[in-house]
């Protein structure tokens, strides 16, 4: 019976341990497989961390250079601050590091702390850090100076930076500030492209990121036992159309006619290559400052949004930044007014609707389905040829001229020149302004929209459309970028100047140069340059609602109108000076943009007798007064002086009075005590030179030019004095050319 008794204990104690081993595998499989399947992945990317350090090797950012090599946009090296938190944690200088780097690179100490704390291995503690904190920050983790020696025990005191590291990094730079920013854009903290060039072509710029994987043991006790490098792909470079030369003519410019001309809402400025499309100079004025993007250039607006609560200033900074950053001659649209009646003409010539010699009367107003429409002279034009009444800028005559062009031909031609579509342009944020549909283009419609008015219209489209007229009625893409180029050197791509349509024939275009080059001879002459046959028209447009007298004055020039080389567009947007008049206010600016680009590319002047007689003036005596008094007698006579000598009276000069110069040419004066003798100059050789090179020539060696003939690309053929004779300096050298005898200055 006991026996009996003690099997059944025996067998419940089998059946119980058999329970509990069960279940304790059972439970031993959930784990397992619970942080198999669920904490699996999550449990390896933990261990990887512990046992691995990743850093990331940024890629060198793309150059952006102009049409000539000159660099635009570089990236410059800089280090970027990084953080193993455990190490930190393991070696106990969590406060030395907190307090030195908040000191040394402005940061929140409860910031740092926040890092330090994350249970890794690898975090940034700051990203392109310039070079003096770097060097600041590399001497307590080395424990040596700049010269490579070693640091005391007291100087390292509070300083213990192990666990901090530091990857090399780079930063972009501009080296030009606020040159053509509107063009270039810049980037942002991750050195991604954000606004201008540096947007739109960002996936060839950045490059591909790099990085370092190091491994080490399980507790991350051990030196790093393993190391793999995955080597970064520097950013392609970019060459642009742009012309850096043109590009500071055109900024230079256009800020002096926005001074002049108290201009309030900005100006725009375009130059484009009319055989290619290639722009070469783009502007807006204000710009702004491409190495600090965020600050206002508008100082006072900049101190005013500052005073406001932290949720208006966020409010108002975002609005006036992305006012700022806006290119004005992509983005904004406008009522071209008087220059487009050049399209009109060209739509009138194309269809042989009227010829340049037909005439048109004005009476001062037209009506036109109901509406009285006026032109800008009340008293009217009277009789006057077509060529004339674009001269005149008549607002019937160009109305009557586009009755006769009919709705459904100025529809077509108005698309065929670009102004419905995008022109496709390879910056950010191009528009495509207003225009009537079709079904709601009447008579009216087509009255006004033939001299410009009633609909909008971007710059680019203005200077893509007028670009057409002059280089024989082909319209071609406009576009900034001529090259991409990889790190090496090598062309990825080269891109080739691009056929849109041919909207008019050449016989047609034969003639628009006709036209707008009447036009600068006449109405445009403050647009006028000497020596040069200049085409063009200026226009201006009332802002709507109409009544607020605010205007917009714009020209538009071709240059040389024979052998168009720029198409240049100067827009002014709110001129409150004297005038308001595109002829008064944008057509001296867009003259002086043009004569700067034709001296610039060597184009010689060809003056006319009218031309040559208005340049010319005679060298006054100045001997005997005072410096002050010497300066502004020469100045009277539009020359410049170069004073020789510190003492207080003019002694002798150079050229002698009565010498005839070309204005502007420089008189050396030289005061009580000056050696005229210490100061002579050897007469360079210039002949077989052009009247442009000798002038440079020769003024280079300190000299003036006494030219005589030089017509275009004329050689000279001879000089006087001969080359190697000794002058003193401003002397006058005449050189003869071939062709009329007559000077030219």
């Amino acid at each position: 019976m006991a026996k009996k008794k003690n099997g059944n204990v025996m067998k419940q104690r089998v059946v119980l341990m058999t329970v509990i081993t069960a279940t304790l595998l059972t439970a031993l499989g959930g784990r397992t497989a619970y942080l198999q399947f669920v904490r699996g992945q999550d449990l390896k990317q933990q261990a990887l961390d512990q046992q691995t350090q990743e850093k990331e090797i940024t890629p060198k950012r793309g150059t952006i250079y102009d049409r000539n090599g000159k660099e635009l946009a570089v990236s410059a090296n800089v280090e970027t601050i990084v953080a193993d938190p455990s190490a930190i944690r393991k070696k106990g200088n969590t406060e030395d590091v907190v307090q030195t780097l908040s000191a040394i690179l402005e940061l929140d100490q409860e910031k740092i702390r926040t890092i330090l704390n994350k249970n890794s291995r690898f975090e940034y503690v700051k990203k392109r850090v310039e070079s003096t904190p770097a060097s600041q920050i590399r001497k307590y983790i080395s424990g040596k100076d700049e010269n490579g020696n070693k640091l005391s025990d007291e100087e390292i005191k509070g300083h213990d930076l192990t666990g901090i590291s530091m990857v090399e990094d780079t930063k972009r730079y501009y080296p030009y500030g606020n040159f053509a920013s509107h063009v270039i854009g810049f980037t942002g903290a991750d050195n991604q492209g954000l606004e201008g060039i540096e947007s739109i072509y960002d996936k060839y710029l950045k490059g591909t990121s790099g990085k370092v994987v190091k491994a080490g043991n399980n507790r991350a006790t051990a030196p790093f036992e393993y190391e793999k490098y995955y080597n970064a792909e520097d950013g392609n470079n970019l060459v642009l159309t742009i012309d850096e030369t043109i590009q500071h003519f055109v900024e230079k410019n256009l800020e002096q006619a926005c001074i002049d001309n108290k201009v309030k809402n900005g100006a725009s400025a375009i130059v484009m290559q009319p055989q290619t499309g290639e722009i070469l100079a783009l502007a807006n004025y204000p710009n702004y400052d491409l190495n600090n993007p965020r600050r206002l250039t508008n100082q006072q607006l900049q101190q005013e949004i500052e005073q406001l609560p932290e949720e208006e200033y966020n409010k108002r900074m975002a609005e006036e930044l992305q006012k700022m950053w806006r290119s004005k001659a992509v983005v904004d649209t406008y009522e071209p007014g008087s220059t487009f009646k050049l399209i009109t003409c060209a739509m009138a010539l194309e269809e042989k609707v009227t010829t340049l010699q037909d005439t048109y009367n004005c009476s001062g107003m037209k009506e036109v389905g109901g509406a009285k429409i006026h032109c800008w002279k009340t008293s009217g034009h009277g009789s006057q040829t077509f060529l004339q009444g674009l001269v005149n800028s008549c607002n019937p005559c160009l109305m009557s001229v586009g009755e006769k062009i009919g709705q459904e031909d100025f529809y077509r031609y108005y698309k065929a020149f670009g102004f419905r579509e995008l022109t496709g342009f390879d910056m950010p944020g191009e528009a495509v302004g207003p225009f009537h549909s079709y079904e709601n283009f009447h008579s009216t419609e087509l009255a006004t929209a033939s001299f410009g008015q009633g609909f909008g219209i971007t710059p680019l489209q203005t200077v893509t459309a007028v670009s057409a007229l002059v280089n024989g009625g082909v319209m071609y893409r406009p576009h900034i970028v001529k090259q991409i180029k990889d790190s090496n050197g090598n062309i990825v791509e080269d891109i080739q100047p691009e056929i849109i349509r041919q909207p008019i024939s050449k016989e047609t275009s034969e003639q628009l140069k006709l036209v707008m080059e009447t036009v600068v001879n006449d109405s445009g002459s403050k647009a006028a340059v000497k020596g040069y046959r200049i085409g063009g028209k200026s226009g201006t447009s009332e802002k709507l609602p109409r009544g607020n007298n605010k205007y917009i004055g714009s020209f538009v020039a071709a240059a040389p109108i024979d052998d168009p080389q720029v198409v240049v567009l100067v827009i002014l947007d709110e001129p409150e000076g004297e005038s308001y008049y595109g002829g008064q206010t944008a057509a001296p600016a867009a003259g002086k943009i043009v004569e700067e680009i034709m001296q610039y590319y060597n184009i010689e002047p060809n003056y006319t007798q009218e031309e040559l007689a208005a340049m010319m003036t005679t060298v006054p005596d100045v001997t005997g007064k005072s410096v002050d008094e010497a300066k502004n007698n020469l100045t009277n006579f539009r020359l410049g002086a170069k004073i020789v000598g510190t003492g207080t009276t003019i002694t002798a000069q150079e050229p002698k009075p009565g010498t005839t110069l070309k204005e502007y040419s420089g008189v050396t004066i030289y005061t009580d005590g000056a050696n005229t003798e210490a100061n002579m100059v050897t007469v360079p050789d210039v002949i077989g030179r052009t009247a442009t090179e000798v002038n440079k020539i020769l003024t280079d060696s300190g000299l003036n030019a006494k030219v005589v003939g030089g017509g275009n690309n004329q050689k000279s053929v001879k000089q006087e004095p001969a080359a190697g004779t000794k002058l003193p300096a401003g002397s006058a050298v005449t050189v003869e050319f071939q062709g009329e005898q007559q000077p030219t200055g």
